[in-house]
């Protein structure tokens, strides 16, 4: 893949790992740790785009931020330049 073409790419999100929340209240797992992008085969393998290890998160309530801006989570560094 192309830097170009990995940039334009849309990314879901995955975490240095999750902390599990209420199941009964039907909250979502909660991420620990920093934010990273994932995106074409990391889908499979769970690799981010800096190749760190990654649990995905629920593309429904989590993705990589458009605007770098307002995200409030702590972002991979690697990943927002990969992603820029």
């Amino acid at each position: 893949m192309t830097p170009e073409a990995r940039r334009r790419g849309r990314w879901t999100v995955g975490a240095d790992g999750v902390r599990p929340v209420d199941r009964a209240a039907g909250s979502p797992d909660l991420p620990v740790g920093r934010l990273h992008a994932v995106g074409g085969e990391g889908l499979l393998v769970g690799r981010a785009v800096c190749l760190a290890s990654v649990t995905l998160l629920d593309p429904a309530a989590w993705s990589w931020p458009d605007d770098r801006d307002d995200a409030g989570d702590p972002l991979c560094w690697i990943c927002l330049a990969l992603t820029a």
